[in-house]
């Protein structure tokens, strides 16, 4: 799949090796840092505009902060697919700067009214460095994706698939009020104390198997 790549500090520089090593054809941009980051992976740098235009789906990896600024120099054709990995982060991660409210996810889907947003929150950044996401339990953490649009979802969820992480429909893109409190409390377990590398993993309880009269499952 053609992907283009807005942002290219840790996240975007992570995502952008792990999509390459799962055979998609990327653009990065990210000035500077897309060019360093590029040149390494064999990956072309490019203007946020060449990525808005070369994507099929369309990862903007930006700070909160700095997502109107991304997406007014990346305009967005009519229907892209964007997938925003961004949480509402206050620069110094000591908390969410939106929330219960409205959601970074919205907050994108504003500033981008032309795409078809899909919010989906990736692992930390160092833990998809090391390229293996399985936990002590053997399970990967999961990827929670909001969005209004079923076929935008579908094309971005084989892509957090090839990150190593499972991904999971949280339902619309108003959902994603509720998943992006839940990552800021990751940060805080990770960074309390001794930094821990730790995900999320939703579990569903497998069907119970009765038995018949005649001892045979049912």
């Amino acid at each position: 799949m053609k992907i283009g790549i807005i942002g290219a500090g840790r996240l975007g520089g992570t995502l952008a090796e792990r999509l390459a090593d799962a055979g998609h054809d990327l653009m990065l941009s990210g000035g500077s840092s897309a060019e360093e980051t590029g040149s390494q992976l064999g990956i072309p740098a490019c203007s946020p505009a060449d990525a808005a235009e070369f994507g099929e789906v369309v990862t903007l990896a930006v700070p909160f902060e700095a997502i109107e600024d991304a997406l007014a120099r990346a305009p967005l054709p009519e229907g892209s697919v964007l997938w925003s990995c961004v949480n509402a982060l206050r620069p110094d991660y000591s908390g969410l700067a939106v929330g219960f409210d409205t959601s970074a996810a919205e907050e994108v889907a504003k500033r981008a009214p032309r795409a078809r947003v899909v919010a989906a929150i990736p692992p930390f950044a160092e833990a998809l460095a090391n390229g293996h996401l399985a936990y002590d339990c053997g399970l990967a953490p999961s990827v929670f994706l909001c969005g209004d649009d079923t076929r935008a979802k579908e094309l971005v969820q084989p892509l957090v698939a090839d990150l190593g992480a499972h991904p999971v429909d949280a339902g619309p893109l108003a959902a994603a009020r509720l998943v992006e409190p839940a990552m800021m409390l990751l940060i805080a377990i990770a960074y309390a104390g001794v930094p821990r590398d730790v995900g999320l993993r939703l579990l569903e309880r497998a069907p119970i198997q009765r038995l018949s009269k005649d001892g045979r499952r049912a």
